[in-house]
């Protein structure tokens, strides 16, 4: 068993050190935890203790009111961790020389368009072939309307985003919201 497993438990009662349990500080909060319980540094014996003393609860939640300052440190610490591991892995990834990472977004609109200028053919042929099924067909574009919705939104974002990295890389700034509704007013 590991201290993830009974985070949801510890989270009952109190909910920021639970959290933490999940997270790289999850074995030095189980050990504070397990010394507030008065039971062995074990994710076992925590979870033993709240389940067979019903002032445990009251203990965890009086630690995290003691220790809370603590316990805010130690999360910010994690979040921090996360994000300068996220922010490392997203700059890897814009380094890299791989063909597929540089043409990830162009295929995705590639596809998007083919799949687009496919599905509109199907959609006339069978209004032309059977016109009786027209109603059917229209209902079936409806129905279609959502994941549309999202891969055309997901393609306007990769345009935008690469189009802010070819700025980026000629050296210029990328303009934001209002720098775009400046440029469209002149």
């Amino acid at each position: 068993m590991e201290w993830k497993d009974v985070a949801e438990t510890v989270g009952k009662a109190a909910p920021m050190a639970g959290s933490l349990l999940y997270g790289q500080a999850g074995e030095r909060v189980g050990r504070i935890v397990a010394t507030a319980l008065g039971v062995e540094a074990r994710p076992e014996a925590v979870e033993q203790a709240l389940q067979a003393d019903p002032e445990a609860a009251e203990r965890l939640k009086r630690l995290e009111q003691d220790h809370k300052r603590e316990i805010m440190s130690l999360t910010l610490q994690a979040e921090t961790t996360r994000l300068a591991e996220v922010n490392e892995t997203i700059r890897t990834e814009a380094k890299a020389d791989d063909a597929y990472v540089r043409r990830w977004r162009p295929t995705f609109g590639y596809l998007v368009a083919v799949s687009w200028a496919l599905q509109s053919i199907a959609i006339g042929w069978t209004i032309i072939a059977t016109p009786e099924e027209a109603g059917t067909v229209a209902q079936s574009i409806t129905a279609l309307t959502p994941m549309w919705s999202v891969a055309l939104a997901v393609l306007g974002i990769n345009v935008h985003k690469r189009s802010q990295d070819k700025q980026v890389a000629a050296g210029q700034q990328p303009g934001g919201f209002m720098g775009m509704i400046k440029g469209i007013a002149k």
